[in-house]
């Protein structure tokens, strides 16, 4: 027996399948009647709206890569010294994680060229 609880809290009256809600809260054995109401927002075994906690990301150091194209340096991977503002923490913590701040890498100033002249075609 599976405890469907309604998205709107305390409701009393009809739903789906012929269900009958009681303080937000119906029981029904039937497979299809616990999968609709899953697919619709109705709380299943606890009540609707209830965030499950989002699980910890997986730490990328731990998973095994396959290196395709050149390589990109990452600051908060492998810092280098000349690195402007160089990233906190790295090289200890999940490089993706919070606890990594990578303010950035300072880039090399653009170079000023002058425009090519153009020949003028006028009074020819």
């Amino acid at each position: 027996m599976a405890t469907i609880y309604a998205p709107v809290k305390g409701f009393n009256g009809d739903g789906p399948a012929g269900l009958e809600f009681r303080n937000g809260r119906a029981e029904t054995d039937d497979e299809a009647v616990i999968a609709y109401a899953k697919r619709r927002g109705y709380g299943i075994g606890k009540p609707a709206g209830e965030a499950e906690p989002e699980p910890e990301p997986a730490d990328p150091r731990d998973i095994e890569t396959e290196q395709i194209g050149a390589p990109v340096r990452d600051a908060a991977v492998e810092p280098h010294p000349g690195d402007h503002l160089p990233p906190t923490n790295a090289g200890e913590a999940n490089p993706h994680g919070t606890e990594v701040v990578a303010p950035g890498i300072a880039a090399e100033p653009a170079r000023k060229t002058a425009a090519p002249r153009r020949k003028s075609t006028k009074g020819e």
